[in-house]
């Protein structure tokens, strides 16, 4: 066991036995014999001398009896194992606090939260949502609890009872809950995707953006959706209504718009829509694309012209392998040297944004070599890359 771990630990314990011991009973019981606690916290030193940590600290747990005074103590206690990794000890504590009768309503429910939280980090989710629910039986509009309901579920899968959560949630208000909401509503109509049943999935596709305006997944859902129902026509409507309001996410609109405008045989409309998409956001992506579509078009003088407009943004390697496959013919070799200024700064772009050093410890990525990590700080862990 590690030894801060331990003596952070008998700290905790030694605090919490004086003051159960020490402070003014709250209540008439019979106080403990002073020469047998002694002895006892004589033993369980003898047990770390000896080697023996565990055994050590079961007998300080037990020693410190378990009152109003005393348990912030165990709780502070529990948690810490569990921070640790050591969940069995965390549920061992945990278990013996709500096994005592002497515990007022807000204790219990302090108790339920860390066993229940203990449960999760062990991986026990049926225990763990047995808990969140009892918790949610005492106090209904427990939001900690929902929301770890909430993770359960999306672990199992369950969607139908997360949308549930979610659902409660958005009733207390809570900030997350639209978020939580649209998308498992968005799983649900995947779910029903997979089944076949697409009439449902765009019906919880709708709802997901009812709940969440700004929702691009169910955008892509419903986009999807439509065009396996032969709408094509509504779902390219969809489409550009989705990238005047979303054009942070051009890139996400490439691959549905390929579809769509080959569904519908309109090579023009779609080389128009890439490139009203590019003008809304200069993705290197979405410049790519562009330049595809007038190459397969046989739209060289315009493809000459938005290459030059591209090659002013942000550098991608994608962009410059296109130049290379582009000017490779002998046909195109005097275009090329008419471009040489431009791929130079575009290439000068991307060296100056390339990493040439990565810590091994953390990752960061840096263009010369530290001696000492700026991010974790650790010594001479730059690698070249």
């Amino acid at each position: 066991m590690d030894i801060d771990l331990l003596a952070i630990i008998l700290v905790t314990l030694l605090v919490g036995w004086l003051i159960g011991r020490f402070s003014v009973p709250s209540r008439r019981e019979p106080e403990p014999d002073s020469g047998d606690c002694a002895g006892s916290y004589i033993q369980g030193l003898n047990y770390l001398l000896s080697n023996q940590p565990d055994k050590a600290i079961d007998l300080f747990v037990e020693l410190i009896k378990v009152d109003g005074d005393t348990i912030e103590t165990h709780l502070a206690l529990g948690n810490l194992f569990r921070s640790k990794g050591e969940v069995d000890r965390a549920i061992k504590i945990h278990q013996n606090l709500l096994a005592r009768p002497n515990l007022d309503p807000q204790q219990r429910i302090m108790a339920l939260t860390e066993l229940a939280e203990d449960y999760l980090k062990a991986g026990l989710l049926d225990r763990a949502e047995n808990l969140y629910k009892e918790l949610l039986q005492i106090r209904p509009r427990h939001e900690n609890a929902l929301r770890r309901l909430f993770d359960i579920y999306s672990i199992e899968h369950s969607w139908n009872d997360a949308s549930e959560v979610a659902q409660r949630l958005q009733q207390l208000k809570n900030p997350e809950s639209r978020l939580l909401l649209s998308h498992s509503l968005c799983e649900q109509a995947q779910q029903a995707l997979e089944r076949g049943n697409t009439r449902l999935a765009r019906e919880l596709s709708r709802q997901a953006l009812d709940t969440d305006s700004q929702c691009l997944r169910a955008e892509l859902l419903l986009i999807d959706i439509l065009q396996r129902q032969g709408e094509t026509r509504k779902a390219i409507k969809r489409l550009e209504q989705a990238a005047e309001r979303l054009p942070e996410f051009a890139e996400c609109f490439i691959e549905p718009a390929r579809r769509l405008f080959a569904s519908s045989g309109d090579a023009e409309a779609g080389l128009d829509f890439m490139r009203a998409l590019y003008d809304r956001h200069p993705s290197p992506d979405v410049a790519l694309e562009v330049l595809q579509l007038y190459r397969d078009q046989n739209r060289h003088d315009e493809l000459l012209d938005f290459l030059r407009q591209a090659l002013r943004q942000p550098g991608s390697l994608q962009l410059m392998d296109f130049c290379f496959h582009y000017f490779k013919s002998p046909a195109r070799a005097q275009q090329l040297q008419g471009f040489w200024p431009e791929l130079t700064r575009y290439l000068e772009t991307l060296n100056r944004k390339r990493e040439a050093w990565r810590c091994q410890s953390c990752g960061y990525g840096s263009r010369s070599l530290q001696w000492q990590c700026p991010s974790c700080k650790s010594w001479s862990s730059f690698k070249p890359v």
